[in-house]
């Protein structure tokens, strides 16, 4: 779903006193929405922790809290009543397709008619089945397999029907829903009886969680279905809908009934009819192993060759994301856009409304077909994986519409920047609709997580963790954690780093940086300063990244770097080869920062091992009566600070010196050592000599970055120690080392 022009108000006005205390009004809802509003605000969490942090809201907010899967509705009376909550009878049955044959009255505001459920039994002993439908309807009758059933109306927006007997575990059974009446809509219009050039129009927008105001089903997001949708309209009226249009039928009185069917699995929210006046035109998309129907509606007064060229585009578009998502997923059925009268667009199943046809509009819910459509958020909590995707869709179809383009790229994530970062991307605050759809957080934060997680596993796995999340989930449901398991699984690396910040948390990282250049051993070395400062602005937490450093040398040249920043105040030193001139930090702004990215003071860092003899990780075929350990500064050492072992021979004993201001220290050997493989360490209690920060010793820290010399050491903070492994082997009988990164 995509938002254009002003947006509409959820829910009704007046307040009551209730369990939860004073409702907000519809203007007090509207201000907390983007910032989750008093009912939101809880302690960050990460994917380990996510049922902690319930636990802590459940706690916090006592009857107001809603859980996963639960959300609030405002009655018309001002009345809090829980939409959609969590139901154990929900589990107990798997909804198979849906038979539902309508009526639609434009004029005197009316819908009726009847749905067929055809489910099956999940466990044993199932006797009962929960549909959703507002209680403005008349329901005249239920059947359960053809009989009258008994049922209940448990709340205005939950029916309970008592089945015929106890079933079993996939044992099949048939609910008929008998309803009329005038309906109501709620959320961003589920279904409206409007007009547009005086011309009548129905039209239907479901997400998340009402197409209750307009039709009976069970409505849950792990719940796909198949379906037969028949409506009959006045026969000055087309409709248009999911799936294949299998039947046009004129009744002979002023009516036609229109058969649409799907046989895709289709989450409850997707399905949906718009009924006007439409002009309707086709064309085909041949995709190379067949073709595939193309269906286009548009209102008469807004039929011209500009919106026919902007609508057709999408075809384009199909072939376009086809390399980086997989063919069409409907591709057995149809693509449609039909006009409706939102402020934006909607991702119905096969048939896509929209208000107008922009790129970026068209290509958002055109990727929806794959993101949102195909792999459903399995919750309103992962509703990213539907939005941020689609957002990031079109970014890519600007990178890829004209071959491939970084710069398009770029300039399109540019555009995409939040105005907001202060809340997370995974939707803690289900109640709030507009929470749900922010579009600082749920499209364009998420959108920029999808970049950066780009930018981190490089293109070749992000784009196969694209496929193998849709392998897996295909016509299916997903949660944050699995799609993050499917890119651990892909990029063979530990990913929480990234998801616990960037996703299951707030904010975003603000920058500080400085530089400077020092030589030490005949080598040139960069000393980089960052800091990231939200913490003390705001209280987020540090954001791991790895960082693209731009070096300017005095010849000109421009060589790019990355390091690994994992800690708010970091000191990174790696070697340069000439003069450098300027360093750029972020260069083409591939990390969603806040504000701007100045130079600040140089502060001093601790001492870093920049080279050692022997050489880290060699193999000396001459004898070995001393070892060197350089550093760029000057350090205070003692004797203690070192140790020599070998894996046979054990601890070495050697005589440590240290010239004041050299930066290099000596341990010299009794004798020369024996062939063995030994590990050489410098304790991080070697400290700095004017400031005392600790040796910053480990080697490897840059374990994101490929080919990364283990010298100079350093993972950007004091401590560590550093150590190192050499081979002596004079007589040509040692296995060479091996080099043991992080130690």
């Amino acid at each position: 779903m995509a938002l254009t022009g002003s947006v509409l108000s959820i829910g009704s006005t007046g307040t009551a006193s209730t369990a939860c205390g004073e409702l907000p009004s519809t203007s007090e809802k509207a201000a907390v929405a983007e910032s989750g509003g008093p009912w939101s605000q809880c302690s960050r969490a990460t994917s380990a922790l996510a049922q902690q942090m319930r636990e802590q809201q459940e706690a916090l907010y006592g009857s107001c809290f809603i859980p996963p899967g639960s959300y609030l509705e405002w009655t018309d009376t001002g009345e809090q009543v829980r939409v959609n909550p969590v139901d154990d009878v929900d589990a107990t049955n798997d909804v198979l397709h849906y038979t539902l044959d309508i009526e639609i009255d434009h004029s005197a505001g009316w819908l009726g008619g009847s749905n067929r459920i055809d489910a099956v039994a999940v466990g044993d002993n199932v006797t009962l089945f929960h549909f959703r439908l507002a209680d403005l309807f008349t329901i005249p009758s239920i059947l359960i397999n053809g009989a009258e059933a008994s049922w209940t109306r448990l709340d205005e927006f939950t029916v309970e029907v008592v089945l015929d007997r106890a079933y079993s575990d996939g044992e099949p059974f048939e609910i008929t829903v008998y309803y009329d009446g005038y309906p109501a809509s709620r959320g961003w219009g589920s279904i409206v009886y409007g007009e547009h050039n005086h011309d009548p129009i129905v039209f239907t927008l479901s997400e998340p969680w009402y197409a209750y105001t307009w039709w009976p089903a069970k409505d849950v997001n792990t719940d796909k279905t198949t379906a037969d949708l028949l409506y009959t309209v006045p026969s000055s009226m087309s409709v248009a809908s999911n799936g294949l249009l299998l039947s046009t039928d004129d009744l002979g009185d002023g009516r036609t009934q229109y058969h649409w069917q799907t046989q895709y699995p289709t989450v409850t929210y997707l399905y949906a009819f718009t009924a006007t006046n439409f002009n309707r035109f086709d064309e085909v998309y041949d995709y190379g192993e067949g073709t595939m129907p193309c269906m286009f509606f548009l209102y008469p007064e807004k039929d011209n060759g500009g919106n026919r060229s902007a609508m057709r585009k999408s075809i384009t578009m199909m072939e376009v994301f086809r390399p980086l998502f997989g063919l069409y997923p409907f591709i057995d059925e149809k693509y449609g856009i039909c006009q409706f009268g939102w402020h934006g667009g909607m991702e119905h199943q096969t048939i896509t409304s929209q208000t107008s046809f922009s790129e970026s509009l068209t290509a958002h819910e055109l990727a929806h077909q794959w993101w949102g459509d195909m792999v459903t958020c399995a919750t309103w909590e992962d509703i990213w994986l539907n939005e941020g995707f689609a957002t990031y869709s079109e970014a890519l179809w600007l990178e890829n519409k004209n071959g491939n383009s970084r710069a398009a790229l770029l300039n399109a994530m540019k555009d995409l920047r939040p105005g907001r970062v202060d809340g997370s991307v995974y939707c803690y605050d289900t109640w709030n609709v507009n929470r749900i759809f922010s579009t600082s957080f749920t499209y364009l934060k998420a959108a920029w997580v999808l970049h950066m997680l780009r930018t981190v596993i490089g293109d070749d796995d992000f784009f196969q963790t694209l496929a193998e999340y849709r392998t897996a989930y295909l016509y299916d449901s997903a949660t944050t954690d699995q799609f993050k398991a499917v890119a651990e699984r892909v990029c063979g690396r530990d990913l929480a780093w990234f998801f616990d910040t960037w996703v299951y948390d707030w904010g975003a990282p603000t920058y500080r940086y400085n530089w400077r250049q020092v030589g030490a051993f005949g080598n040139q070395y960069l000393e980089l300063y960052i800091h990231q400062i939200q913490d003390d602005l705001n209280g987020y937490p540090d954001f791991p990244m790895p960082v693209n450093i731009e070096i300017v040398y005095g010849d000109g040249r421009e060589v790019t770097r990355t390091v690994w920043n994992d800690a708010g105040l970091e000191h990174l030193l790696f070697e340069v080869d000439g003069t450098v001139s300027d360093v750029r930090f972020d260069p083409e702004q591939l990390i969603l920062w806040e504000g701007a990215i100045p130079l600040v003071e140089f502060v001093e860092g601790p001492p870093h091992v920049v080279a050692t003899i022997p050489v880290a990780d060699s193999v000396s075929t001459r004898p070995v009566s001393l070892v060197r350990i350089a550093f760029q500064k000057d350090v205070d050492v003692r004797q203690a600070d070192f140790a020599v072992v070998g894996d046979v021979v054990g601890p070495v004993s050697f005589v440590a010196t240290y010239r004041s201001g050299s930066g290099l220290a000596t341990l010299t050997f009794s004798e020369t050592l024996p062939d063995d493989v030994y590990t050489l360490t410098v304790f991080d209690t070697v400290a700095e000599i004017t400031n005392g920060l600790a040796l910053d010793g480990e080697i490897g820290p840059y374990s994101w970055v490929e080919n990364e010399p283990l010298l100079p050491s350093g993972d950007g903070e004091p401590g560590g120690d550093c150590v190192i492994r050499f081979t002596v082997d004079t007589s040509g009988g040692i296995k060479p080392v091996v080099a043991k990164p992080g130690g």
